[in-house]
């Protein structure tokens, strides 16, 4: 066991250690400063939780997705009206089956915001493409509007479909090319390349096409008024509600209650003090612990000997005052004695009658007289003297009937 002092030392620890987790989880970078995903669950410079966070501000309901498209904008789920549908440059590519579900709802009048490559674009006769490093500056710079005092540099641009790549494009696609009405660019570079554009559909239907994701990041929405132009193009068409893609960037419902605790116990900062208490409560089991490692070597004891264990025992009844008590064991032992031998049975009647019957077959008058004495000493109580004079009673008889008597009652010859 521990002592009072280490125990409240152990504690004290225990406590600043939580403390200190708890400052220093609130202080610190978050963990998704490094996370490159334009999820708008992540809070990074890189992702996309501020363009969400301002659109549920300005009165837009935003739903975050976080399961496939395959039935997105289809007429089995509830039909409110138009919706709005976010991809912000997807990290789990699309598969064909949820580009074709795309493609067929914005065919029948809802909406899209492709932010990035997400793969889809090309159903609408689009794609993106990466400016090189040695493009001029009039390539990556904006051409800024009015009332807009800074955008930042685009690495990304759109392109049609040209009619040389169209096969190639069909080919691999996994839904038909749906061409729009009419196309609307809404940003370009200096130069005239298109960085965002609207196209229009039949039937209402609509796609933003904005070429570099970057332009929906937090750190862009915060540094530049990159967010003047962006929240404008989606409040325009006045959609009832705006989804955001989570799934294909890896957030999914599907995760088990072990998964689900172990996040909260590493992103939360209580649940980082628990882990560390729980680190501390281990080491301070294992330190009050000292049965663990190696045996220790100890003392090693003989076993007593006979004469040692009479001693032990003579000692413990003299301590006791039991001295008919010893002199009943000792009676005892020599009619354990006789019987092994056969010269006497036990029987089943009491010590005192045993020896009365057995004072009969001894031949002697001095063994006869020393039985007798021995019967005597069984029924009356006494102290150290009867106890030696018993022992020497028992000695005698023995020598009397141990060699000298047969198994049926009589002596020998």
């Amino acid at each position: 066991m521990l002592r009072r002092a280490e125990f409240w030392l152990l504690l004290a620890v225990a406590a600043a250690m939580f403390g200190a987790a708890t400052i220093g989880r609130r202080v610190a970078p978050s963990v998704g400063l490094l996370d490159e995903r334009r999820s708008a669950s992540l809070s990074g410079p890189l992702g996309a939780k501020a363009l969400a966070e301002l659109l549920e501000r300005l009165g837009l309901e935003v739903e975050l997705r976080r399961r496939p498209l395959f039935d997105w904008g289809s007429d089995s789920v509830e039909f409110r009206g138009p919706d709005y549908l976010a991809l912000l440059d997807v990290d789990i590519p699309l598969t064909d089956a949820e580009q074709r579900a795309l493609r067929n709802a914005v065919a029948r009048g809802h909406s899209l915001l492709l932010a990035g490559a997400n793969g889809v674009e090309r159903c609408f006769g689009y794609q993106t493409r990466h400016l090189g490093r040695f493009e001029s500056d009039s390539s990556t710079a904006l051409a800024v509007p009015r009332a807009i005092d800074s955008l930042p540099d685009v690495a990304v641009i759109l392109e049609r479909v040209t009619t040389d790549s169209l096969r190639e494009a069909l080919s691999s696609l996994g839904c038909d090319i749906l061409f729009p009405m009419k196309t609307d660019t809404l940003l370009a570079t200096l130069s005239g390349q298109t960085v965002a554009a609207r196209l229009w559909f039949s039937h209402g239907g609509t796609v933003t096409l904005i070429a570099d994701s970057w332009l929906v990041t937090n750190r862009a929405l915060r540094e530049t008024d990159v967010g003047l132009l962006i929240v404008p193009w989606i409040l325009e068409l006045e959609p009832n509600r705006m989804e955001i893609d989570e799934y294909h960037h890896g957030f999914q419902d599907r995760t088990s209650i072990f998964t689900a605790a172990w996040g909260w116990l590493y992103r939360s900062p209580l649940g980082w003090g628990i882990l560390q208490l729980s680190g501390v409560a281990l080491l301070t089991l294992a330190v009050a612990a000292v049965r663990f490692g190696p045996v220790r070597a100890v003392v090693k004891r003989e076993r007593r000997s006979a004469l040692e264990h009479v001693d032990a025992l003579a000692a413990g009844l003299q301590r006791a005052q039991s001295g008919s008590t010893a002199v009943t064991l000792i009676a005892g032992g020599l009619r354990r004695r006789l019987s092994r031998i056969g010269t006497m049975q036990r029987g089943h009647e009491t010590l005192a009658d045993w020896l009365v019957r057995l004072a009969f077959p001894v031949r002697t008058a001095e063994a006869r007289r020393k039985v007798k004495r021995l019967a005597w000493l069984v029924r009356e109580p006494g102290g150290d003297q009867h106890v030696l004079e018993a022992a020497t009673a028992v000695e005698d008889v023995w020598e009397a009937l141990g060699q000298h008597y047969k198994p049926d009652g009589s002596s020998k010859p």
